[in-house]
């Protein structure tokens, strides 16, 4: 899933899911968004994994930006691995979709698409005269 953020319980280790979206607004490109979290979980599964996350500009397959999370260790195919991270800073260069694909060790495992729509831009407002 894609959202605004990600946030663990220290305690409980529940993850919060802030903002879920499927599309991004804005007047102007390039865009940068402040922050986007990710959220995968995983099933039958014993090891130890490397994930990377790549996130493509589908319209020109352009590779935006990489991201590889530290190894997972899962102790048995009844584990269920959840995963939370936030990305800091991510810039989008033009409207149109794009997609998050998770590659776990080289082999993409799951891909997640959104938009980047762009806005017209907000009329130009002039200052109303005050009466007396």
């Amino acid at each position: 899933m894609v959202c605004d953020c990600v946030i663990e319980d220290s305690l409980t280790k529940k993850k919060s899911l802030i903002g879920i979206f499927t599309h991004l607004q804005t007047v102007t490109f390039p865009f940068q968004h402040q922050q986007l979290g990710l959220y995968f979980c995983m099933t039958d599964a014993e090891g130890t994994y490397h994930f990377d996350i790549d996130l493509v500009y589908v319209n020109t397959d352009q590779l935006v930006c990489r991201a590889s999370l530290p190894n997972i260790v899962v102790g048995d195919r009844l584990q269920i691995a959840d995963v939370g991270i936030n990305i800091p800073a991510l810039l989008f260069p033009a409207p149109g979709r794009y997609e998050f694909r998770l590659r776990m060790n080289g082999s993409v495992l799951a891909q997640k698409d959104f938009n980047v729509i762009q806005l017209p831009a907000p009329p130009d407002v002039e200052p109303q005269p005050h009466s007396s």
